[in-house]
């Protein structure tokens, strides 16, 4: 594990927590982002979610997830409701220590989540 793949997780999921979130539909989301006031569209999935964002607009063929600070957002929004919180972990060893439950959201990133 490499200080800088938890430090990135670390750093993105701190800018998520500016993000204002607003659910639109059962798996909808309007992020605005804290920094340019600019407004993505947000769709969640079981194991992670898309974005309109610059870093979500580009994915690989293979995974259209995306691990943008907006998606952390909109899945924050979502486990808050449900009475959960989540942290994000650079990989999968880092999250394992956690021993709580974990799913891989793309770009290596993987959330964890505990009851409030």
């Amino acid at each position: 594990m490499m200080a800088h793949q938890i430090t990135h997780a670390k750093v993105i999921q701190r800018k998520s927590r500016g993000h204002l979130v607003r659910q639109i539909g059962p798996h909808r989301f309007k992020v605005r982002s804290k920094e340019s006031g600019r407004i993505y569209d947000v769709i969640l999935g079981s194991t992670g979610g898309t974005c309109t964002c610059p870093w979500g607009r580009y994915r690989s063929a293979r995974d259209h997830r995306s691990g943008c600070s907006h998606v952390i957002a909109a899945i924050n929004y979502r486990a808050r409701r449900r009475g959960r919180q989540i942290s994000v972990w650079g990989s999968e060893r880092a999250a394992r220590r956690q021993h709580r439950p974990m799913f891989s959201i793309g770009d290596g990133l993987i959330i964890t989540s505990r009851m409030n």
